[in-house]
């Protein structure tokens, strides 16, 4: 695998193109529950760690399998075992995280200000951040694979499409899991 540019551009442009629109889709659903984040100020918090927790997780899968991929340590099927292992690692880091998260989340709602009780805080706080890592893991593991079958290179397709994605999936689990709890 080179580092020419030209297969750089040619690889990564119509992507970033394509994920710079969804980062404003994202931006545009984010406005549109506004006044639902803006009621509960103690949510705003969460918005940047269920997507960078997410987005860490996901890059540490994406590169771990197409590490593993491209030095032939794993077969190139989403059925092995061993690929699985990995994926299912990362969804249990991500459930332990929440988990440690949402506590630490829960213990605000002890303050006097905090509209939120605590069962509601950790319930968001798991929910949005296992459903964000569930299916950023998911979609990671399926990126790479498509990535390595069609010969190109994971540097440029594998993080770009799983840090935008997990952007847009945490801030829409988020909301989901707010009005599950909350309304």
């Amino acid at each position: 695998m080179s580092y020419n540019w030209k297969e750089i551009f040619r690889e990564s442009a119509p992507l970033l193109a394509l994920m710079g629109f969804i980062g404003v889709a994202g931006g545009f659903f984010l406005e549109g529950i506004e006044d639902e984040l803006l009621e509960f100020t103690v949510l705003l918090f969460l918005i940047p760690i269920i997507n960078d927790v997410g987005g860490n997780l996901g890059a540490v899968l994406g590169a771990r399998l197409c590490s593993a991929l491209h030095t032939g340590k794993i077969p190139s099927d989403f059925k092995d075992k061993e690929f699985q292992e990995n994926v299912w690692v990362m969804m249990g880091l991500g459930l332990f995280v929440f988990f440690i998260f949402g506590l630490g989340m829960g213990i605000v709602s002890f303050l006097p200000f905090i509209e939120l009780t605590f069962t509601q805080i950790f319930t968001i706080v798991i929910g949005a951040g296992f459903i964000t890592t569930f299916l950023i893991s998911l979609i990671t593991a399926l990126v790479s694979l498509w990535s390595f079958k069609k010969g190109l290179d994971p540097d440029n397709i594998v993080i770009p499409v799983e840090t935008t994605l997990c952007d847009f999936i945490g801030v829409v689990t988020l909301a989901m899991m707010v009005i599950l709890v909350v309304r």
